[in-house]
């Protein structure tokens, strides 16, 4: 919708004919609360580092059944000859509080959390910088019949490898393996070619004295023909699990000197390449039905591990959805994580989900996952934002209602 700061602008505009270029301004967001009910729950205060702390069932209110809430302002600027202006403000709404906002890169939370941009856009395609939402995502959810949804789906599976590496609190948005949103980024999408869209990520560290440290990289690419769509993720990153890693060694020892060195001795640095993420994908739809299928390779090219974590985690996925009507939606999904580094450990997910469109904007759903963990580093959860305790088998359920405007 437009916002009265967007009417005062057209009609500005209006009033002193060419000399001025048209602009617009919209308001935005998504509301999205249901509740959870889970089996069990992690009573660790480390968040999504493995551990066997069973906090025991749970039924709750939560936010984001689909996807999290949201609201955001989006503004564009026609400056002439194809060339326009944007910008891009957007951040998360817990709406079962109001809080708002969530992590940022620094382990602090940040209001606008999820887009903070400004850009130009022309024939030749866009650039964006600022903090946002990475390409690998697109790339991921395009081929997931499930979409990466918040509940079972192949972001919960990200979380899981992030999760069996052992350095990934889930308290800032720089995880081990892969990064869905960055700082400091530059995005680069190109015009879509025969189906074919590409899109190009550098993410500065902003480290003095050195260019790479902290710093990050992505080529993400779609190909989308008729009913077949096809993807690729490749993506880099150095110093992601420094900050958690000298945590954990330092609650080891009992002190900060020690556990910045004990960090140091493994090979964690602000330079140490310990995020490397590809992944390939295919999904077809054919008339009301849709299948699936991704293999995600999850590595740590410096071999930095912190005990029972792990350098090199595989994840494949297979899926199906099925469309009667156009307000019915069932999709479900199988999601596997292997450990290469500790053999043995290993963990699954099955999910199924149903989704009826009252209208154009509001959606009523309902979903349940079933979760196989085995390993002392297993933790996967089939809910986004719900740590699960290691090594223990796990099951959910969640209905809710999602509208957005």
């Amino acid at each position: 919708m437009k916002t009265p700061i967007a009417l005062a602008a057209a009609t500005l505009a209006a009033a002193c004919g060419p000399a001025l270029a048209q602009s617009s301004v919209t308001l935005y967001g998504t509301i999205d609360l249901g509740i959870l009910s889970i089996n069990h729950v992690s009573a660790s205060r480390l968040g999504y580092v493995p551990s066997g702390a069973d906090g025991g069932r749970a039924t709750q209110m939560k936010d984001g059944g689909i996807g999290a809430s949201n609201w955001g302002l989006r503004g564009r600027e026609d400056l002439g000859g194809g060339l326009a202006a944007t910008f891009q403000l957007q951040g998360n709404i817990n709406a079962k509080d109001g809080t708002t906002g969530g992590p940022n890169s620094a382990a602090g939370t940040s209001f606008f959390n999820q887009f903070s941009t400004v850009g130009l856009a022309g024939a030749w395609g866009e650039v964006k910088v600022g903090r946002q939402v990475s390409p690998m995502y697109y790339a991921m959810a395009s081929t997931d019949a499930r979409g990466a949804r918040y509940f079972g789906s192949m972001l919960t599976g990200l979380v899981a490898l992030n999760s069996a590496s052992g350095v990934f609190a889930g308290n800032n948005s720089n995880p081990a393996f892969g990064t869905i949103y960055n700082d400091n980024a530059i995005v680069y999408n190109a015009p879509a070619w025969n189906g074919l869209s590409l899109s190009a990520e550098y993410a500065f560290g902003d480290t003095a004295g050195s260019a790479k440290a902290n710093s990050q990289q992505a080529l993400a690419a779609i190909y989308a023909n008729g009913g077949l769509r096809l993807s690729a993720l490749w993506y880099n990153g150095y110093g992601n699990n420094l900050g958690t890693a000298t945590a954990l060694f330092t609650a080891a020892s009992g002190s900060a000197a020690a556990g910045a060195a004990a960090a140091a001795a493994a090979g964690f640095s602000p330079t140490a390449n310990t995020n490397r993420l590809q992944s390939v994908g295919a999904l077809y739809t054919l008339g009301a039905w849709t299948v699936s299928g991704a293999y995600m390779q999850a590595r740590n090219p410096a071999h930095a591990v912190v005990p029972n974590g792990s350098d090199r985690l595989d994840l494949w996925s297979v899926g199906a959805g099925w469309r009667p009507t156009p307000l019915l939606n069932v999709t479900a999904g199988y999601y596997r994580v292997k450990d290469k580094r500790n053999v043995g450990n290993h963990a699954s997910q099955l999910a199924v989900g149903a989704e009826y469109a009252l209208s154009k904007r509001t959606l009523l759903y309902a979903e349940g996952a079933v979760v196989r963990n085995a390993g002392a580093n297993m933790n996967f959860s089939p809910v986004y934002a719900t740590p699960v305790p290691a090594d223990t088998n796990v099951h959910a359920v969640m209905a809710g209602i999602r509208h957005t405007f």
